[in-house]
């Protein structure tokens, strides 16, 4: 499941939720790595599956980053498209 803008605030708590609801989660962010990592660790201490991926979803080449990671992580469960 990718959520754009998923390392503060509301994209943060989808994250977590999603985690505990079992789907794999893409965390997308664009500059803050540190609180990207912090809602990963959040997840996978929670028993989840989670990975952050850096990558600005308002140009086309960020969002394509964004979607190349997810592919290859296997099917893709759906978009929160919480970013702006």
């Amino acid at each position: 499941l990718i959520i754009t803008g998923a390392s503060r605030g509301i994209g943060a708590a989808t994250a977590r939720l999603a985690g505990a609801a079992g789907y794999e989660v893409l965390v997308n962010y664009v500059a803050n790595a540190q609180a990207a990592a912090s809602v990963v660790a959040d997840i996978e201490s929670a028993g989840g599956r989670a990975f952050a991926v850096q990558a600005d979803a308002s140009s086309a080449a960020g969002t394509a980053a964004i979607f190349a990671a997810a592919d290859a992580r296997g099917k893709l469960a759906g978009l929160v498209n919480n970013a702006g």
